[in-house]
């Protein structure tokens, strides 16, 4: 660090360090693991709410279904398919306006987006939350992602951003039929826990 930092910076700095961009689930007190929250996966800091891939009503509908695995995982994959399907928009319209600044938010937005749901994922069956109706739809959803974002044509512009969400789309659909077959296995071996929403509240 090439500034000198005042003590009250230095602690700030620290702080910071420790958000990682996939924030790693952990067990709090009250015995349910702590969920990803909306903005999490992407580092926002004070006055850089901007950055949030989500707007406040969706940010609200998400943290309302904290202690909810499939509702807020459906939630999320409605989210995320909105910003699939404006790419697959612009990507087939070179007319629409700012093309290349949307595709490029939109690209960005995914991929916050994909992370914070792999979070959530994570963290719900780490807890043996029975997440297979959510999974259900999720699976067959995400496998059709990376093609979608593929539509649109390399551009010098956004193309790190597509990069990026192409991983983040393939790396979505590889954990979600991982998961699928995990807690088909689970389930199947402990079926008095099948349909709970784990070590939660209930």
């Amino acid at each position: 660090m090439q500034r000198i930092l005042s003590t009250g910076s230095v602690v700030l700095a620290l702080a910071c360090v420790a958000v990682s961009s996939r924030p790693v689930s952990a067990a709090s007190g009250a015995g349910w693991p702590v969920v990803a929250e909306p903005g999490a996966a992407a580092g926002v800091m004070p006055g850089q709410q901007n950055r949030d891939p989500l707007n406040q009503s969706e940010s609200d509908q998400i943290a309302e279904l904290r202690d909810q695995p499939v509702p807020r995982i459906k939630l999320y994959q409605k989210f995320i398919e909105q910003r699939i399907s404006a790419i697959k928009d612009l990507g087939t319209n070179p007319k629409a306006e700012d093309r290349k600044a949307q595709l490029r938010a939109r690209f960005e937005e995914f991929t916050r987006l994909s992370d914070e749901l792999q979070d959530n994922l994570d963290t719900f069956d780490a807890a043996h939350a029975d997440i297979r109706k959510a999974l259900k739809d999720l699976v067959p959803a995400s496998a059709k992602w990376p093609e979608i974002l593929k539509q649109a044509a390399p551009d010098p512009s956004y193309d790190f951003s597509r990069k990026t969400a192409l991983e983040a789309a393939q790396s979505t659909s590889d954990q979600a039929k991982e998961l699928m077959d995990s807690q088909t296995k689970y389930f199947a071996e402990h079926k008095d826990e099948a349909g709970k929403n784990g070590t939660g509240p209930g």
